[in-house]
Order: structure tokens, then C-alpha cells, then sequence
């Protein structure tokens, strides 16, 4: 071969054969010698980078997710409102959809009618108390005295001292005879006296005198006796009808109070079913219901048998909702706080026949809202939702030979 063919003559990748530099030009067998180490270098890299990359992928881990669909439910159940008395309904405070604190007044109904019942209740206890304060003076002896609530009704201090005044003068009229023959026998035994001892009279006179006026003061004590019997007996009647009457009145009140319907819970009002100001509310017939919204949301998710295994309670969650794009709102973060113990379904001929089998997991939010800056966006119950759920972990290499451990199985089928 020519010397011009040799160096014609390169190997398949361009580069020329060995033995081949004796023939080439000075230039071109130095442009060798420096391309020979760049190759070198550039394999090395390739080298480094595809071991590099093996030893990233079989280090590296990602997280394991099981998705669900899932949507928001109240923490609680819905809470009913209701009339125990009913009424003519006289304002609604709330609107359908409308968040309200729990203790917020939600309607009023009519008052006048507890009204009523509640003052003259009251003006009946006030007039048994000044009645009470004048039996407790007639039964002890003790001066008339009225409690402050009673001094302020001039009608009762006057009717009650009346009556006072007029039962002690019948009392004094009853023993004022009866003192008089009193203090005659006295006299009477005290000249017998002086005469017995001077042997005037006999001493049977004087013991007969001295009974006579025994019996006398025995009368007098009798009769006032019974009249502070008749008093304490009328004044434990009185007290058990201002006993009875309290316990009415606090029924009363409670009456009176219940006219003014308060949330139970917070929550959003639903299905108002009177609003009609001037319109009969039924007693104990449902007016309107509060869903409860909690501090933290709950989320009922629908997850497959088929991702069931690896998913128990107290995994992590992230609940992504419908409502709010994931990217620009983010979403929630929680665990799960239960999983049904057996799976459930719907009704097969609601669904066309699909198989909607699944197992209930309630998922427990950290917090209740998503932001917006620094702006509250609200999370309602009914609101739709993606859930995922971390299961665990797995290294890049794993999930990059999964489909091929698949596939080995499969030509492993008959």
C-alpha cells in the first residue's frame, strides 16, 4: 500500500490505525497527541456521571402517596331548632347560610305573652312576701318589718299594716275584758291579804282569790297564744305557697328566656323553615338547622380496597380541595383519625352497576381556613376534595425497576 493510502486509511470512528503516526506529518501527530487525553477525560466524565446518578437514585427517596377522593363534613351533628312553647315569630336574625357563634342569637319570638305570665307571677310573690313579713311579726310578737323589694309597693305595706293594725286591736279587744276583771281581782286579793294577816279573813278566802286570778291570766295567755298559733300556722301556709310560687316563677322565666332562640354551637344555618315575621312557629316543630363547623375541619375520604393495606390511622395527609388551586392556595394538612372497620358501598342501582366499594377514613384538619395573604378563604362543609395520603417511602432506583418487576411477573403467566 501507497504511503498516500495509509494515511487515507482511519478506522470507523475517524480515528487512524495504530502504526499509522510514521507516515503522518508532524502537525497532525501532535493534533493526536492532544485529542487522545480529551477523549480520555470526556469517557471519565460519562463514567463519573452515570455512577454518580446510580448512587443518587438508589439514595434518594420519595414519598409513597395513596390518593382518595374526599370531601368536607361537619365536626358534629347537624343541631335542630326548635320552639318548646312556639309562638308568633317577631324577628329572624340569621339568613340561610349565614356563620354564627355558638350563643348567637338566631330569632325572637313574641314575648307578651311569658311577659304577662312572668309579672304577674311576680307581683303575686311580692304580695305573699309582705304577707309572710306580717304573719312572722304576729307569730313571734316582734314589730312589722318589710323586705326592701316589698317597702318600694306602698299598696302592699299599706294593705299588709292594715290588716296588721286591725288583728292586733281584735286581739286586745279579746283580752281587754278579761285584763280589766284582771286587775280588779288583784286589788281584790291584795285587800285579802292584808286582812288575813290581821285575822280578818280566813286564808280559804284568799287561796280562792288567788285561783280566781290564775285562771284569769291563764285566759289572757291562751288567747294570745292562739292567736300566734293561728299566725304560724297561716305563715307556713303562706311559705309553702311562695315556696311553689318561686319554682313556677323560674319555669316562668325560663319561658320568657327561650323566646329568644340562641345557636347551640358555631356553625352555618341551613334549612330555614319559618321566616315569616308575624308567622305561628309550632311548638317543638323544627325551625331551622346549624351545621357545626369546628376548629379544625373534618374530611371524609373514600379510599379503594385495593390502596387499604398501607393506610391506618395517624398517617399524614394532605387534603388539596376543589375550591382552591392547590399551586396558588396551598391546601390542608392532617392526619387520619379514623378508618371504617369493614368496607362499604352504594347502592348499585344508583351507580349503573359501577362498583363503588371503599373503605370511610375521617381525616382531621390542623386548621380551619386556607389564606390568601393575610385573608381567611373559608372551608365549608360539602366542599370536594383530592387526599394524599403518605404511606411511606421508596428510593428513585425502586420506582424506576417497578415496572420492570412487573413485567417479570407477567411473562411468568400461563
Amino acid at each position: 500500500m501507497s504511503i498516500a493510502g495509509r494515511f487515507s486509511r482511519h478506522s470507523p470512528d475517524g480515528v487512524p490505525f495504530p502504526g499509522d503516526e510514521e507516515f503522518m506529518s508532524g502537525i497532525r501527530q501532535a493534533e493526536l497527541v492532544h485529542a487522545a487525553p480529551q477523549a480520555v477525560w470526556a469517557i471519565y466524565l460519562m463514567l463519573t456521571a452515570v455512577v454518580v446518578a446510580i448512587t443518587w437514585a438508589w439514595l434518594a427517596r420519595v414519598e409513597q402517596i395513596t390518593k382518595a377522593e374526599g370531601k368536607v363534613v361537619s365536626d358534629g351533628r347537624e343541631q335542630v331548632i326548635a320552639s318548646l312553647e312556639g309562638g308568633i315569630l317577631r324577628n329572624m336574625l340569621v339568613r340561610e347560610g349565614m356563620m354564627v357563634e355558638k350563643g348567637q342569637d338566631l330569632l325572637q319570638i313574641d314575648p307578651t305573652r311569658a311577659e304577662a305570665q312572668q309579672n304577674e307571677g311576680e307581683a303575686k310573690r311580692l304580695a305573699l312576701s309582705g304577707t309572710l313579713a306580717r304573719l312572722l311579726a304576729e307569730a313571734t310578737g316582734k314589730p312589722l318589718l318589710f323586705p326592701t323589694e316589698v317597702r318600694a309597693l306602698p299598696q302592699i305595706v299599706h294593705d299588709e299594716t292594715e290588716s296588721y293594725v286591725a288583728r292586733r286591736q281584735a286581739l286586745e279587744e279579746a283580752v281587754g275584758v278579761t285584763r280589766r276583771s284582771l286587775g280588779l281581782l288583784r286589788k281584790e286579793l291584795a285587800m285579802a291579804e292584808r286582812m288575813s294577816s290581821k285575822g280578818l279573813m280566813s286564808e280559804v278566802e284568799v287561796m280562792r282569790l288567788q285561783r280566781q286570778v290564775n285562771d284569769l291570766t291563764l285566759q289572757i295567755q291562751e288567747r294570745v297564744n292562739r292567736f300566734r298559733q293561728d299566725a304560724s300556722g297561716e305563715l307556713v301556709k303562706v311559705r309553702s305557697e311562695l315556696a311553689q310560687l318561686e319554682e313556677q316563677m323560674v319555669v316562668k322565666q325560663d319561658m320568657l328566656t327561650r323566646t329568644t332562640l340562641k345557636s347551640p354551637v358555631k356553625g352555618l344555618v341551613k334549612n330555614i323553615r319559618i321566616a315569616t315575621v308575624g308567622g305561628v312557629v309550632p311548638a317543638g316543630a323544627p325551625i331551622m338547622e346549624i351545621l357545626p363547623v369546628g376548629p379544625r375541619i373534618l374530611i371524609e375520604a373514600r379510599i379503594k380496597p385495593s390502596d387499604i393495606g398501607f393506610v391506618h390511622v395517624g398517617l399524614p395527609v394532605t387534603v388539596k380541595l376543589s375550591a382552591y388551586d392547590y399551586y396558588i392556595y396551598g391546601g390542608l394538612k392532617g392526619t387520619i383519625d379514623y378508618i371504617s372497620p369493614d368496607s362499604l358501598g352504594d347502592d348499585p342501582t344508583k351507580t349503573g352497576g359501577r362498583d363503588t366499594t371503599y373503605y370511610r377514613a375521617l381525616i382531621r384538619s390542623d386548621v380551619s381556613t386556607l389564606h390568601q395573604g393575610n385573608k381567611p378563604l373559608a372551608v365549608m362543609p360539602g366542599m370536594t376534595a383530592s387526599v394524599e395520603v403518605q404511606t411511606g417511602e421508596r428510593t428513585v432506583a425502586q420506582y424506576l425497576l417497578l415496572p420492570m418487576i412487573k413485567s417479570q411477573e407477567a411473562f411468568r403467566e400461563r
